[in-house]
């Protein structure tokens, strides 16, 4: 016989033996009386519990230094009186908040995971008197502007 005609006689013979399963698993609905089974009786006592212990330990002093941060910290800052409109991205990629008469001066303190492509940061502010935009890469400055009453400061870039 043909290699195609043996592998397509199987295929329908598992549909066929599939169906006729289905049909013997389903029956014609008449459920049967269900079987008690008996669980056999218990031939000694459940085990004793040991009580609860608590352990204490006091681990000695350590001098090392806490692990370096595994992303970038990002500072954003506004500064200048009265409120603000707050626009700004909080992870590097683009999707942006907004924030709405915020208090200044404002500041919000992220962190980013490191990346082969450097992010870009984002943060647009604008107030009733002059304002000021800061980005601070770990700690350091690498943003900053200036607007008069009314206008937006824009701190915006690729991080380098």
């Amino acid at each position: 016989m043909d290699r195609q005609l043996i592998g397509r006689l199987a295929i329908a013979g598992i549909a066929v033996a599939a169906v006729a399963a289905t049909v013997v698993i389903l029956g014609t609905g008449d459920d049967p009386a269900p079987v008690a089974v008996a669980a056999p009786a218990p031939t000694s006592a459940p085990p004793q519990r040991a009580p609860d212990r608590t352990v204490t330990s006091t681990l000695p002093p350590t001098t090392s230094v806490a692990p370096a941060p595994s992303g970038l910290q990002i500072t954003y800052e506004l500064t200048g009186s009265g409120t603000a409109t707050v626009v700004y991205d909080d992870n590097g990629l683009g999707l942006v908040h907004q924030e709405l008469s915020v208090p200044l001066p404002w500041r919000k303190d992220l962190t980013w995971p490191k990346t082969s492509v450097p992010p870009t940061v984002q943060l647009m502010g604008q107030s009733t008197g002059p304002l000021e935009c800061h980005v601070l890469v770990n700690g350091v400055e690498v943003r900053t502007a200036k607007a008069a009453a009314g206008e937006v400061a824009t701190c915006t870039g690729r991080l380098t």
